[in-house]
C-alpha cells in the first residue's frame, strides 16, 4: 500500500487548504473515523428527500439494486426536485434497458444548463474562444464532473454507490461549506454503463443465495455462470469499446459526453476480493499524449482521496496494475479528450458478503461506503481545483494543435480504394469522437500523390489531434524505459507488466489504405458523414444478363448475407474477371437473371441500399478475362446453417465478438449451441459449427463421444472452423481435425556432467525446462500474407494485419494434409504495431496463420488468432464470411 504524496502533490494540497475553505466541507468530521460508522457521520440531511428505504424498501447497501430500481429512485429525486436532478437519456441496450445519466447540482447550475453546456463546448475550442473569453467563462463556470459506475455488470457497488451520491448532493444541507462545492461542480452521474450485464449478475446471485449470505469464495451466488454479468448481451467488455463504438451502450455515452465535454471523470470499478481499493497516480506505462499537467491533477486528487480514506481508515494502493497506455478504455478516451479521467478500483464481495484469504469479511455495504467516500473526496477536490482544471483542459485542447506543428505529420488521408464503404464506417467512426475529418469535394495531389474526390483528411492540427495520433498511428511506441524493463524480465524468465494490448491502430484492424502526409491538403472539404452505412445503388434498371457486385468491400459482405437471407441465387467467381471493360477480384458475385425469379432485381435494388453495396448492371455476359459465368469456376453460394459453440470452455468475449460480427455487422444468422450439445448426432442440421476461441480445453469438455462425433460431423460433409485457442484443440494429436504440430521451444537437457555456469546467460538457461512454449504476448498486430490463391482469401488483399494474442505456433500443413492460405509476414516486416519479443517474432515468421484440411466431404479450417477480436477487426470480416460461405458450397453434405 502506498500512502506516500510528494512534496509538489504536498504543496499543491497545503496551497489549497490555505486559500479555499471548500476543502473543509466536512469539518465536524474528525480526523480519525471508526470504519463501523455510518456512510458520512457529519452529514445532516433534508428529511424531505425521498431516501433509498422509503421508494425501494432498503437502506444502501443491504440489497444490490437492480436496473430498473436504479432509475425508479432517481427518478423519484427527479420528481422531489426537478430544479436539481435532471435525468436525459443516452440509449437503450440490446434487451432494451434504458441508459440514463443524471445532472444533479444547485438550482442555479442546473437552471443554466445549457449555457454551461454551451461554455464547455466553447472552452473545447480554443481556436474560436480566446484567452480573454476563456478567462471570462472560467471565472463563472463550475467544473462539470462526470462520474461513471459498474460498466462491468458484476461489479455491483459503484452503480449503488452513486444512488448515495446522488441523494447525499441534493440532501446534504446546514454546511455552508458543500453550498460553496455545488456552486463550483455540477456532477453528471451515469449510474450503470451495463445494465444488462448487471441484471444477468443479480438473476444468478439471487437464485443462489439462502437464507443468509454466504461468504465462501466458491458460493455459488458468486460463482457466476458462463458467461458471468461483466459483459453486456453480446460478452462484449465495454471498458475496450471507447474508441470502437461497436456497441450501443458505448456508442450513446460518448455522443452524451462531447455534448457537455466534462473535465472530470471517474470511472468506478471493482477488483478481486483481497483488493482493497486503488486511484491514480496509475501505474506504468502511460500512453506519451498525456500532458504533465493531467499527471500532476490526477495525482492531486489521488492526494486528496487519500486524505479522506485516511480518516476512515480505509486501505489503498496507488501505481499499481492498473496503467494508462490503452485509448479505449473509460479513463483513457476521456483523457485523449483533455479531461482530467481516473479508475477508481474497489474490492468486491461479489454478493452481499465475502471472506477474504486474510479472514476478514468484505460486506457490498462497505464497497458501497468505499466508492461513495471516493465519490465525494473527488468532487471536494474539483470543486477546489476548479479554475486550474478548466484552464487544464483549455490548454490541453490548444496545445493539441501547437503540438501538431511540430510533428512530422500533419495530417492523415484515406484515399477513395476498393473497400470504400470501410473507409466510410471508419471516418464516421471518428466523427462520431469528436474528430473533424473533411472530405474532399475534388481531386487534390499531396506528398507526392493523387487523391480522387471523396477522399478523406484528418488533420492532426485540431482540438482532438491527440485522439487522432492515437488512433490512426500505426504503433504508439512503450515508454522507452518500460519497454526496455519489460524485455529484461522475460530474458529472466518473469512476468511482464504488460495491463492490454499494446497495439490498436483503426487503419491497421480495417485493413485500409491510409497516407501520412507532413501538410494538410488546401482542398475544399465537406463534414465527413457519421452514418456507419451509406446508402448503396444500382447502376441500370433491367439489364439484360444480371448484376455483379464486387468483392474486397465491407458493403459487399452485407449484401451477400441479405441476398442469401432473401432467397438470391448468387455466384462467386473464383478468379480475377474483367467485364464491361472493368476488372473484379475474385469472389465478387454475379446474380443472374436467368437462375432468379421475377422479382430478383427489386430484391437486389432494397439489399444494395441498405447494405452500401453497388450493383453493376449486365447487358451481357461476354467475359474478356477469367472464368465465364457457367464455368466450374462460377461456385453457387447457398445459405448455410451456422452454429457456435455457446458455453463453457470457450470465451465468452470470442463467442460474443463473433455472434456480434455475424449477426450485426454481416448480417448472417446464427444458433448458439452448448458445447455438450456437440456430442449429438443432431449437430448435422448444421452446415458449419465455429469453435471460439479458448483458454481452456474442448477436449475435457467433449470427451472421446464428442472429439469423434464432431470428426464424424467434417467427414460427413460439415465445415468446423475455428478462432485462435480453439485451432490448438483441432492440432491436437486427440482431436486429429488439423494434421500440424504445435511448436515449442527446445532446451535440451545437459547430460549427466554437472552443468557449468559461468555467466547470468547460462544461469537463465539453466532453469529453463526442456521443453517449454514460447513466450506469451499480451496483443500486437501482426501482418500475414496470401500463400497460393485459394477459396479462403478470395477478394482479401496481399497482405493483412491480425490481432495477434497468445504464444501458439504452428508448422504449415505439408500439402497431402491440407493446406495454408495465410502465413505470417517475414520477420523482418511481421510488426504492424505492438510490443512483440524477438523471439516470437523469429519463431512466427512464415508459420500458418490460416489453415484448411479436407476431412471426407468437409473442411476443418483453423485460425491461428480471433479474427473478430473485439469487433475492431473490420478488414477481416470477408475472411470469415470466406470461411463460412465459400467452404460450406464446396463441402458435400448427403
Amino acid at each position: 500500500m502506498s500512502k506516500k504524496i510528494g512534496k509538489k502533490i504536498a504543496a499543491n494540497l497545503a496551497f489549497g487548504l490555505c486559500l479555499s475553505p471548500v476543502l473543509a466541507f466536512a469539518q465536524n468530521v474528525p480526523q480519525t473515523i471508526n470504519k463501523d460508522t455510518n456512510y458520512w457521520p457529519a452529514a445532516q440531511y433534508d428529511e424531505n428527500v425521498p431516501t433509498l428505504k422509503q421508494v425501494l424498501g432498503y437502506e444502501h447497501g443491504e440489497k444490490i439494486t437492480n436496473p430498473s430500481d436504479i432509475i425508479k429512485y432517481l427518478e423519484a429525486l427527479q420528481k422531489f426536485a426537478p430544479d436539481r436532478v435532471v435525468i436525459k437519456d443516452y440509449g437503450k441496450t440490446w434487451e432494451g434497458r434504458r441508459l440514463v445519466y443524471v445532472f444533479v447540482g444547485s438550482r442555479e447550475n442546473i437552471s443554466r444548463l445549457d449555457e454551461i453546456r454551451v461554455n464547455s463546448v466553447a472552452l473545447a475550442d480554443p481556436r474560436k474562444t480566446s484567452i480573454a473569453q476563456k478567462n471570462a467563462i472560467i471565472a463563472n463556470q463550475p467544473v462539470i464532473i462526470w462520474y461513471t459506475n459498474s460498466v462491468h455488470g458484476d461489479e455491483i457497488s459503484g452503480a449503488d454507490a452513486s444512488l448515495k451520491l446522488a441523494y447525499h448532493i441534493l440532501a446534504v444541507k446546514n454546511d455552508p461549506k458543500y453550498d460553496e462545492i455545488r456552486k463550483n461542480s455540477l456532477v453528471a452521474i451515469v449510474p450503470s454503463q451495463n445494465p444488462d450485464g448487471r441484471e444477468r449478475f443479480l438473476a444468478s446471485n439471487l437464485q443462489a443465495t439462502g437464507a443468509n449470505p454466504n461468504t465462501d469464495e466458491f458460493a455459488a451466488e458468486r460463482d457466476q455462470p458462463w458467461p458471468g454479468g461483466r459483459m453486456n448481451h453480446y460478452n462484449f467488455d465495454l471498458n475496450r469499446d471507447w474508441f470502437a463504438l461497436t456497441q450501443p451502450e458505448t456508442q450513446g455515452q460518448t455522443k452524451a459526453f462531447l455534448e457537455y465535454y466534462p473535465q472530470v471523470v471517474v470511472d468506478a470499478h471493482e477488483m478481486g476480493r483481497d483488493g482493497n481499493f486503488f486511484f491514480p497516480p496509475e501505474a506504468e506505462p502511460i500512453n506519451q499524449t498525456h500532458t504533465q499537467e493531467q499527471k500532476d491533477l490526477r495525482a492531486i486528487f489521488g492526494a486528496g482521496n487519500a486524505k479522506w480514506f485516511d480518516r476512515f481508515g480505509i486501505n489503498y494502493f496507488t501505481r499499481e496494475v492498473y496503467d494508462g497506455f490503452y485509448p479505449g478504455y473509460g479513463d483513457s478516451w476521456p483523457t485523449s479528450q483533455g479531461a482530467i479521467a481516473m479508475t477508481y478500483e474497489q474490492a468486491s464481495a461479489r454478493g452481499l458478503a465475502a471472506i477474504g484469504k486474510d479472514g476478514n469479511v468484505l460486506t457490498f455495504k462497505d464497497t458501497v461506503k468505499n466508492h461513495f467516500i471516493a465519490s465525494l473526496a473527488t468532487i471536494e477536490t474539483a470543486a477546489l481545483n476548479r479554475a486550474r482544471i478548466l484552464n487544464s483542459f483549455y490548454e490541453f485542447r490548444k496545445s493539441a494543435i501547437s503540438e501538431a506543428e511540430k510533428a512530422p505529420v500533419k495530417s492523415y488521408i484515406i484515399p477513395t480504394q476498393t473497400n470504400i464503404s470501410g473507409a466510410d464506417k471508419l471516418a464516421a467512426v471518428l466523427a462520431r469522437q469528436g474528430i473533424e475529418i473533411g472530405q474532399a469535394n475534388s481531386s487534390f495531389s499531396a506528398c507526392g500523390n493523387d487523391f480522387a474526390a471523396g477522399s478523406y483528411i484528418i488533420a492532426r492540427g485540431q482540438p482532438a489531434g491527440r485522439l487522432v495520433y492515437n488512433l490512426l498511428e500505426r504503433n504508439v511506441p512503450l515508454e522507452t524505459n518500460f519497454a526496455k524493463k519489460q524485455y529484461k524480465l522475460r530474458e529472466r524468465g518473469q512476468d511482464d507488466e504488460i495491463y492490454d494490448v499494446t497495439a490498436w491502430s483503426l487503419p491497421l484492424l480495417y485493413n485500409l489504405e491510409v497516407k501520412t502526409c507532413n501538410i494538410v491538403p488546401n482542398v475544399s472539404q465537406s463534414a465527413a458523414s457519421k452514418d456507419f452505412i451509406k446508402q448503396g445503388s444500382v447502376d441500370k434498371n433491367n439489364p439484360q444478363v444480371g448484376f455483379v457486385i464486387e468483392a474486397a468491400n465491407n458493403a459487399f459482405n452485407r449484401f451477400v448475407a441479405q441476398g442469401l437471407n432473401n432467397g438470391l441465387k448468387m455466384r462467386a467467381i473464383s478468379e480475377d474477371f474483367a467485364i464491361d471493360g472493368k476488372d473484379y477480384k475474385s469472389g465478387s458475385i454475379v446474380v443472374l437473371k436467368n437462375e432468379n425469379d421475377e422479382n430478383y432485381e427489386i430484391k437486389v435494388s432494397n439489399i444494395a441500399q441498405k447494405t452500401g453495396a453497388k450493383a453493376i448492371g449486365l447487358d451481357d455476359s461476354w467475359v474478356t478475362k477469367g472464368p465465364s459465368f457457367g464455368s466450374i469456376k462460377s461456385v453457387r453460394l447457398k445459405l448455410p446453417k451456422i452454429a457456435i459453440a455457446w458455453d463453457f470452455p470457450t470465451s465468452p468475449y470470442s463467442a460474443g465478438n463473433t455472434r456480434f460480427a455475424l449477426e450485426q455487422k454481416i448480417g448472417l444468422n446464427v444458433t448458439p449451441l452448448r458445447v455438450s450439445r456437440l456430442k449429438s448426432p443432431n449437430i448435422d442440421r448444421f452446415d458449419v459449427i465455429i469453435l471460439p476461441d479458448t483458454n481452456g480445453d474442448y477436449s475435457s469438455y467433449l470427451g472421446e463421444g464428442g472429439i469423434n462425433n464432431l470428426k464424424q460431423f467434417v467427414v460427413n460433409g460439415g465445415v468446423v472452423i475455428g478462432l485462435g485457442g480453439a485451432t490448438r484443440f483441432m492440432a491436437s494429436e486427440r482431436s486429429g481435425l488439423i494434421n500440424t504440430k504445435i511448436e515449442t521451444i527446445k532446451n535440451p537437457k545437459k547430460d549427466d556432467k554437472a552443468q557449468e555456469i559461468n555467466d547470468e546467460k547460462s544461469y537463465l538457461d539453466a532453469i529453463k525446462p526442456e521443453d517449454n512454449a514460447p513466450v506469451e504476448i499480451h496483443g500486437v498486430i501482426l501482418k500475414v500474407k496470401k500463400g497460393e490463391d485459394h477459396w479462403l482469401t478470395q477478394g482479401l488483399p496481399n497482405d493483412l494485419y491480425v490481432m495477434y494474442q497468445g504464444n501458439a505456433i504452428y508448422s504449415p500443413l505439408t500439402r497431402d494434409q491440407g493446406e495454408n492460405p495465410l502465413y505470417f509476414a517475414p520477420k523482418e516486416e511481421i510488426v504492424g504495431g505492438g510490443l512483440i519479443w524477438e523471439e516470437n517474432k523469429a519463431r512466427l515468421a512464415y508459420k500458418p496463420f490460416a489453415m484448411v484440411a479436407k476431412k471426407g466431404r468437409g473442411f476443418a479450417i483453423g485460425f491461428n488468432a480471433d479474427i473478430t477480436y473485439r469487433a475492431h477487426t473490420d478488414g477481416l470480416d470477408e475472411l470469415l464470411l470466406n470461411a463460412i460461405l465459400q467452404s460450406s458450397a464446396r463441402a458435400s453434405k448427403n
